[in-house]
């Protein structure tokens, strides 16, 4: 089965920041922009959430690594193509910049698959986790050959056991900012510190702590 969607434009830092090394992973609809229960399904439909750039721009100002990583099954349910997800994201990025200067994504990573698609990377499975794990802090290994690709899951990362114990994270300041517990499973799965937030405001509700590196989370189980 063809693997997640990945739009890559990373390196733009601050003027005077450098990587701190860690990754933001950041659910879209419901944290960054106003999800519908029937998709957003162009780019006029997108509603930015409140305080979301200045959010985003702070993180690069801290030196992470911000990617996007969101499950958009409308692709495989023949809804629209990719063309209409990049027009989707393009805009996104635009609205963002409009705000806040420093508001870039690095990745948005996008599993187009539906549930019974019983795909690798529709959240809460973290395989878009591990592809931007693997691309942003391994840049010499990537193996895309253009600023958006279809790219294949490491047979490595393919199974969890949920039964275990939260895994180690690659980056002790990794964090994972959804509104689902599909976000939080993904993020569990690699360790990332866990944030959850209300779907009307978004990652503004958990700004302060974010950024507060001896936060260390909402705590999650993913056998609840």
């Amino acid at each position: 089965m063809r693997g997640p969607i990945v739009e890559y434009s990373p390196g733009k830092f601050p003027k005077d920041v450098d990587s701190n090394g860690a990754i933001a992973f950041i659910d879209r609809d419901g944290v960054l922009n106003i999800g519908s229960a029937s998709y957003i399904n162009g780019p006029d439909e997108l509603t930015i959430l409140e305080n979301a750039p200045r959010a985003i721009g702070e993180l690069k100002r801290l030196g992470f690594f911000v990617c996007i990583v969101t499950n958009q099954s409308p692709i495989m349910r023949g809804l629209w193509d990719e063309k209409q997800l990049f027009s989707i994201h393009q805009r996104l990025r635009d609205l963002f910049l409009e705000q806040d200067q420093d508001a870039h994504f690095d990745m948005i990573i996008t599993c187009p698959h539906r549930h019974r698609d019983n795909c690798d990377c529709r959240k809460p499975n973290p395989g878009m986790l591990h592809v931007a794990d693997q691309m942003l802090r391994n840049p010499n290994a990537n193996k895309i050959n253009s600023k958006q690709e279809i790219v294949e899951i490491d047979s490595e990362y393919k199974h969890v056991n949920w039964w275990k114990e939260k895994a180690s994270p690659k980056h002790e300041l990794d964090l994972l900012v959804g509104d689902r517990n599909s976000d939080m499973g993904a993020g569990w799965a690699v360790g990332a510190r866990l944030f959850k937030v209300p779907e009307a405001i978004g990652i503004d509700s958990v700004f302060k702590r974010i950024v507060d590196e001896k936060d260390q989370g909402d705590e999650f189980s993913p056998l609840r």
